[in-house]
Parts: C-alpha cells; structure tokens; sequence
C-alpha cells in the first residue's frame, strides 16, 4: 500500500484522497493496527508537518518535556482517522485524548480538561454539534473545530451552526497542514 499521505501534483498534501476515505485504509493497513515499525509506509509524510516538526517511524511516546504540551480532545467516531490524527498531533508536540462519540467526549472532558477539540460533526450515540452546544455552554471560551465528510446531505448546515457557535471547520479530506496550521492560529 501506498502511504497514507499523499503529494498532489501542486505539491500539496492530501489525506486519503487516492484511498476513497478512511474505509479504505481501515480494510488494508489499520485493521492489522497501529501502531509498529514495520508500518513504516503508513507513517505521515515528514513533508506535511512542515515548521510543525519531523515525522519517524519511531512510534514510542515522546520524551517528556518540561512545559507542559497542549491538549486536544480528539471525538470521531473512525477509529483508524483517530490514529493517524493522534500520530500526527501527538509528532507535532501535543498531548492526544481521543474519543469515538460527542457522550464519550463530554466524559472524557470532564475527566482532563482539553485545551482545545477537534470533533466530527456526524457521530453515533451525541453527534458534534450536540458535543459543541453542550461544551460552549458550560465553557464559552473553548476552541473548537468541526470536521465532516458530509454524509448523505453534506456539511453546510452543520457547518453553519458549528461556525455560529464558535468553532472553526474543516471539510474530511483535509490537508494535515491545514488542521496544523488552523489548530496553531487558535492556540496561539
């Protein structure tokens, strides 16, 4: 199998674009699981973290550092997307608490406090924008971004509220330079 992130020909990075979504790498590489060093060519690009930092096939934890990292609550329900973000995210210097639905992230919220989410919006048991309503409510100053496929009506109705109630969006596929670049404007 190719590698999960791609370089289109303008030279920018797509994730899962030739993979028809992550359906497709969960029934090839992530059903065998995440993460181990023979999987090298699943790992990101090192491209695509840019001034983020560098990408290895080391996947052990990273060194603790003396300031504390950022924390983000990641909630989607595909648990091979999770991986990759939480590989990505968590190579880029932040601490990754991952969740599979908006109950679950509420929980795990309360539980350790996030800097920051990044949520689905289509979602079983409490989808994202019910998470969004019931988060900002409690705390208003909460960063947030909303990300979909679309489902079967797409995203621009969830994409609205989401935007009205704070949260900044992203359409899946997305380009991991995108979601790094958006998470550093909202954190810093």
């Amino acid at each position: 199998m190719e590698p999960f992130e791609t370089v289109l020909s303008s030279g920018q990075h797509s994730v899962c674009r030739e993979h028809q979504g992550v359906e497709e790498l969960e029934k090839e590489a992530f059903k065998r699981g995440l993460p181990e060093e023979e999987r090298a060519g699943l790992a990101v690009n090192e491209q695509a973290l840019g001034h983020y930092g560098k990408m290895s096939t080391d996947y052990s934890e990273p060194a603790a550092s003396p300031v504390s990292s950022p924390v983000i609550l990641l909630i989607d329900d595909e648990k091979p997307f999770r991986a990759v973000i939480k590989q990505v995210l968590s190579k880029a210097g932040y601490e990754v608490v991952e969740a599979a639905n908006g109950v679950e992230g509420i929980n795990r919220f309360n539980e350790k406090p996030a800097d920051m989410i990044i949520t689905d919006i289509i979602m079983p048991e409490k989808e994202g924008i019910e998470t969004i309503i019931e988060l900002k409510k409690a705390h208003p100053r909460l960063k947030l971004i909303a990300m979909s496929g679309g489902g079967w009506y797409g995203t621009d109705i969830d994409f609205d509220m989401a935007k009205r109630l704070g949260a900044r969006t992203l359409d899946k596929p997305f380009a991991l330079h995108e979601l790094l670049e958006l998470i550093d404007e909202l954190l810093n």
